[in-house]
């Protein structure tokens, strides 16, 4: 079979992002947009749009992305598994509480959903064909960006537990810890793009001086 016939199959990636696509409609216009209009205001209905939006771009570059690989169906049940936990979160109710802000067994139902769909994160990229996709310099160059911000917000978590545990500490408070994580995105994706900009740049002087020594030959 032809690549081109081949890319045209139904593959199991498809329907799961159909799937959630029709999911995401569904919730957004049943349930995400009256809710946002009820707790923040029918004024901030832009910032709904933008997240949904953004929340969108995502899935659709994802599938883009993740199509032109095998992805076995459990592992994409797992991913659905992690996405129905969090709409169970938000629309379900454990004794007369909304099911994330219920206690189960002394801990709070989202850090399980946070918990779960972390390890099925996990599971995704190591299974990811590393090699092959490395190949590409933008995505060599996204892995870059989110290795130093996991590595940034694993400090942020050391700071927190500073912050728990020693009386006078001066981590500073949430704003802090979201502030630090943009400097490291700003800083990161700064150099990756200066990177690239001086790779150009030498990839251009260097075809220069072979142009002249070809000149003098």
């Amino acid at each position: 079979m032809s690549p081109e016939k081949r890319s045209l199959l139904v593959k199991p990636i498809d329907i799961f992002a159909m799937v959630n696509m029709g999911l995401f409609f569904f919730m957004c216009y049943f349930t995400y947009f009256d809710r946002f209009v009820r707790y923040r205001g029918y004024q901030y209905r832009w910032e709904f749009f933008v997240y949904a939006v953004v929340i969108l771009s995502f899935i659709l570059f994802a599938w883009k992305m993740t199509r032109r690989f095998s992805v076995p169906g459990w592992l994409l049940a797992m991913v659905q598994l992690g996405i129905f936990m969090h709409f169970a979160g938000g629309l379900a109710f454990f004794s007369d509480k909304r099911l994330y802000d219920a206690v189960i067994m002394g801990v709070r139902y989202d850090k399980y959903v946070h918990f779960f769909n972390a390890a099925v994160a996990g599971l995704c990229v190591q299974r990811l064909p590393w090699e092959r996709a490395l190949e590409r310099q933008w995505l060599r160059d996204l892995v870059a960006v989110l290795l130093v911000l996991g590595m940034g917000a694993f400090v942020e978590i050391v700071e927190y537990i500073v912050m728990l545990t020693v009386t006078v500490n001066g981590v500073g408070l949430y704003n802090n810890n979201m502030q630090d994580l943009i400097a490291n995105l700003v800083g990161v994706t700064l150099w990756v793009l200066s990177g690239r900009v001086l790779g150009r740049m030498r990839a251009g002087m260097a075809f220069k001086v072979s142009q002249i020594q070809n000149l003098h030959s």
